[in-house]
């Protein structure tokens, strides 16, 4: 029994090395909306979707998210900043720290990010990454294992470039690509292990556009702060339709429900309700989601924080 339990985690650790920096998303408020942010991209966790979107930001924001996945197996934490620089355009930065519960194996992603927009109606931006994925070579798995005998650490670089449109209003469109520099986080030297490129590309539309056609006036002004956003990505081998919407109830809650279809090598449905509590410049968000596919402990939540100054 034991030698299979320790046969499981050397397994465990080792595709861990062959497949580092998923998709998880980042921000409650955005995996709210299923994931669907590229069109919007319009708070601090803006550049993890589309660098571009930070073009439109005319406050400085500071974003704090925090998950858990499978029972606490797995930690994810973010820290982002966006501050508008004038005619200059928008810069921003950030830190995500992923890790196991045993700390034996960590990931570290940091983005330093810039976007201009040309008369509010079109943003380009860009990210700047460095991958960094680290194994506890401490650890007795790690130690005893001739795959990590070469190094235990291994760090590379790429960027993201991405688009927003505001052609009329109420409606946007984003486009962003990740990882187009080919990223490679392989402990050993004899194989290698690509970030996989990100397409997004999507639609949102402000719902106030329409409630001039709507009669019932408590019904307009429930539209009129309400929003939905299309997405479809692209990555590795997969494709995924994300569909969401946000109303705010009031002036300090609002109310977020998000789908998520995920096809190819892979099938996953993703579910996702989520609520926002504002107040002053503080906005608390979470999210609450669930996985529809083979894994075991698929229910997921998230907080976040977001500062507008």
């Amino acid at each position: 029994m034991i030698k299979w339990k320790v046969y499981l985690v050397l397994t465990c650790i080792t595709q861990l090395a062959l497949a580092g920096f998923n998709d998880y998303g980042v921000g409650a408020r955005p995996l709210g909306f299923g994931g669907a942010f590229v069109a919007l991209a319009d708070d601090g966790n803006a550049a993890s979707y589309n660098a571009a979107g930070l073009g439109f930001i005319e406050k400085s924001q500071f974003s704090v998210t925090r998950m858990q996945r499978f029972r606490g197996l797995v930690d994810h934490n973010q820290v982002s900043a966006v501050v508008p620089a004038g005619s200059l355009g928008t810069i921003g930065t950030s830190i995500g720290i992923l890790g196991e519960k045993g700390g034996i194996y960590k990931e570290q992603l940091m983005a330093v990010s810039y976007s201009k927009s040309v008369f509010q109606r079109f943003s380009l931006g860009s990210n700047l990454r460095s991958f960094t994925t680290n194994f506890d070579r401490d650890h007795e798995s790690i130690r005893e294992n001739p795959y990590f005998q070469e190094r235990q650490s291994v760090s590379a670089f790429s960027m993201d470039i991405g688009v927003m449109a505001k052609p009329i209003t109420g409606l946007s469109v984003g486009l962003s690509i990740e990882n187009l520099l080919p990223a490679d986080i392989a402990i050993s030297s004899a194989q290698q292990d690509i970030v996989p490129r990100n397409l997004r590309i999507g639609f949102g539309y402000k719902l106030d556009g329409i409630t001039s056609l709507i009669q019932q006036e408590s019904l307009r002004g429930l539209l009129a702060s309400g929003q939905g956003q299309v997405e479809l990505a692209f990555r590795n081998g997969n494709s995924h339709l994300r569909i969401g919407a946000e109303i705010w109830a009031s002036e300090s809650v609002a109310l977020r429900a998000g789908y998520g279809l995920k096809s190819g090598v892979n099938s996953v449905t993703t579910m996702a309700l989520g609520t926002s509590v504002k107040f002053a410049m503080v906005r608390l968000d979470y999210v609450f989601q669930i996985l529809s596919s083979d894994m075991k402990n698929n229910a997921v939540q998230l907080y976040s924080l977001n500062l507008i100054f």
